[in-house]
């Protein structure tokens, strides 16, 4: 959700160079660009914080963008929650394969207030650090294999404050189903002990009656996506899908954690651009 700023601001670019962009792939120096935008219902659970909220509901603006100018993109789907890089550039590519340089989020952050601002502190949480969300940067290695797009990336929280690395690996496939348009991804994640450490371990200056200290030496986690399209009108979608993620067990030995499990579902119609 962190990313609808960006994609809003992106959208008033795109919108302010439409007559000058291509509108169709070519392999030049112009801008390319593609977007799509609509209002949806989308349910979030996010992994518990004890004491505190972690469900987002109700109607959210979602957006599909693609934007290429020579070598650097920005990429988003609007049913990737729990993917990688947004932003990269490509250093090598022969068709088959190539490596980018990458930007992107790995992980929420969080508070006292769990992880929405506008909350009131929660109780079980009380006394705790403010964890920032990452801002990760590494390499991405991808290919095709078969009717797959297979990507790995290695990213390290260069601006962030954990000081740990990310390994993420995932699959996708894009295929039609009648008049649907699917687009199905899986993968999972390698977090480093000190990068999900700073997230749910709990350091000396922070513990109390209920929260001792807890360090966690690394994580994993695996997650599945699904997204399918379906044309109502010209230029107009409806698009509905889901996602879900299960974290490695030794998370929920954090006091700070009460679930290892991520969800998403939603409904929307996109107006394509």
């Amino acid at each position: 959700m962190n990313n609808i700023k960006i994609i809003m601001l992106v959208l008033l670019f795109c919108i302010s160079i439409r007559a000058e962009a291509q509108t169709e792939y070519e392999n030049s120096d112009e801008l390319y660009w593609q977007l799509s935008l609509g209002a949806f219902w989308v349910d979030m659970t996010l992994p518990k914080l004890k004491g505190a909220d972690s469900n987002l509901g109700g109607v959210s603006i979602l957006a599909d963008a693609r934007i290429e100018y020579k070598n650097f993109y920005f990429r988003v789907n609007s049913g990737d929650f729990f993917g990688g890089a947004d932003i990269g550039y490509q250093v090598w590519n022969d068709d088959q394969q190539g490596v980018d340089i990458i930007y992107g989020n790995y992980q929420l952050g969080f508070s006292q207030n769990g992880y929405f601002d506008d909350d009131d502190p929660v109780p079980e949480l009380k006394g705790i650090k403010e964890r920032h969300q990452d801002q990760s940067f590494g390499l991405s290695y991808y290919r095709s294999i078969g009717q797959y797009n297979a990507a790995v990336e290695l990213v390290y929280d260069t601006f962030g404050d954990s000081g740990g690395w990310v390994i993420h690996a995932e699959a996708t496939r894009n295929f039609e189903l009648r008049n649907w348009d699917v687009w199905f991804n899986f993968g999972a994640n390698y977090y480093s002990g000190k990068f999900i450490d700073y997230f749910y371990g709990v350091d000396v200056d922070e513990q109390s009656t209920h929260l001792p200290p807890y360090e966690i030496n690394g994580a994993v986690s695996i997650f599945a996506q699904t997204q399918a399209n379906y044309p109502i009108a010209v230029d107009w979608v409806f698009s509905a899908g889901g996602s879900v993620l299960v974290g490695s067990a030794n998370v929920t030995k954090s006091p700070l954690i009460g679930s290892r499990f991520a969800t998403a579902v939603f409904a929307g119609v996109k107006y394509v651009f």
